[in-house]
């Protein structure tokens, strides 16, 4: 009989680190933590975990060591593997996350923005989804992963983006909608960049992801999650702060 899986996690204060226990405890998995972290998250999920199969303990015992953002943009996994985050939407704070692009995008979105760039958007589910599998399948690791989305999205369309649905959710907040508003505007026509092309510009390498996450199960590195959906996400998140 298998043996569970052992996943220790630090600090657990950050929104993606809480998305992948989360997603841990739907699993047959033994969450390892410090003593007061694990009386928090038994607490906080209490009724998930008498009904499923997952353990949450306070051990330093673990097969899969997570370190969350101790250098910047970057979770480590046993001291030997370092995944870089790039482009993240995340649904909440982070500390050790920097992305100034993103905050200038936020900071001017109720007005225009002249800047010019390339970003490589990827929701927080993705990556969380990414973790996820590579912790229940265990496979062999290189010393760096980098996670990015696939397709490349201007500054002038994540702002015109993040600008519709900032628009709709204050137009929501006081029922005041404007005929725009209540059409359905169309996504922008962001095409998948290849994972080897050499059309990929500024976006970081996807190889060693994609190649890791074919190991685990076969499927490789596919996001599922819609960016207007990550985007209303990351909205919800920033005007819940």
């Amino acid at each position: 009989m298998r043996r569970m899986v052992r996943v220790s996690v630090h600090p657990i204060d950050g929104s993606i680190a809480k998305s992948f226990i989360e997603r841990l405890l739907m699993f047959d998995v033994t969450v390892c933590l410090n003593h007061k972290d694990a009386e928090l998250i038994q607490q906080r999920h209490e009724t998930l975990l008498k009904a499923g199969i997952a353990k949450v303990i306070a051990s330093e015992e673990a097969d899969f060591n997570f370190e969350f953002f101790t250098e910047q943009n970057t979770i480590t996994i046993n001291e030997s593997c370092s995944i870089v985050l790039h482009d993240v939407l995340p649904s909440g704070q982070n500390k050790g996350i920097v992305n100034t692009e993103l905050d200038s995008i936020w900071n001017q979105i109720g007005a225009s923005i002249d800047d010019i760039g390339s970003h490589y958007w990827v929701a927080e589910s993705d990556v969380v989804d990414a973790l996820v599998r590579i912790t229940l399948h265990q496979p062999q690791l290189p010393v760096r992963i980098d996670i990015a989305g696939r397709r490349r999205w201007s500054t002038q369309q994540t702002h015109h983006e993040l600008q519709m649905l900032y628009n709709r959710t204050q137009a929501g907040s006081t029922g005041q909608f404007s005929t725009s508003l209540l059409d359905q505007p169309a996504s922008p026509k962001i095409a998948v960049v290849p994972i080897d092309s050499v059309e990929q510009i500024s976006r970081p390498s996807l190889g060693p992801l994609h190649d890791v996450l074919v190991e685990c199960d076969g499927h490789g590195w596919q996001p599922t999650s819609p960016l207007r959906t990550a985007m209303m996400v990351y909205l919800a998140g920033k005007l819940n702060d």
